[in-house]
């Protein structure tokens, strides 16, 4: 995917950002580690919007398996920032979120970073994947019109 195509993309949640003076490494800008704070941030909000106020239970949750982070634009300590969710892509046991983290300038909105992670539903009971929770697509498709 590419940077150009990420605001593409109808994004129907969003969560303000601040960005805090220890965020800031010495090169004056936001720390790359930092980001995916961010990231987490957005999608703890968008889970609870979506999926209701306590989803994921031991034997209903998500693992993460793999996640990429494109770094386009520098963050400073003054942005104004936006961290943008939804998901993208539906498997079986697997699903895409695609996060976008935007600031609020004066000529717009200008994405800074993006990043996209892959999800598998698992049973931490059984210590097995399983399949998306019925609810969960239908709650997430209704948001997002997600296809399969």
């Amino acid at each position: 995917m590419k940077a150009e195509d990420i605001l593409q993309y109808k994004f129907n949640h969003g969560h303000p950002i601040q960005v805090r003076y220890n965020d800031i490494d010495l090169a004056g800008h936001v720390n790359n580690a930092v980001y995916h704070e961010f990231f987490d941030l957005g999608r703890t909000f968008y889970f609870k919007e979506v999926l209701g106020e306590k989803p994921f239970t031991y034997e209903q949750n998500v693992v993460i398996v793999q996640s990429n982070t494109t770094y386009v634009k520098e963050v400073f300590l003054e942005d104004e920032l936006q961290i943008l969710t939804k998901i993208i892509r539906f498997g079986t046991k697997s699903f895409d979120m695609l996060q976008a983290l935007v600031a609020n300038t004066d000529e717009g909105i200008v994405l800074t970073t993006y990043n996209i992670t892959t999800f598998v539903c698992m049973n931490y009971k059984q210590q097995s994947p399983q399949l998306i929770p019925e609810n969960w697509k239908k709650k997430i498709q209704k948001f997002d019109s997600v296809q399969e």
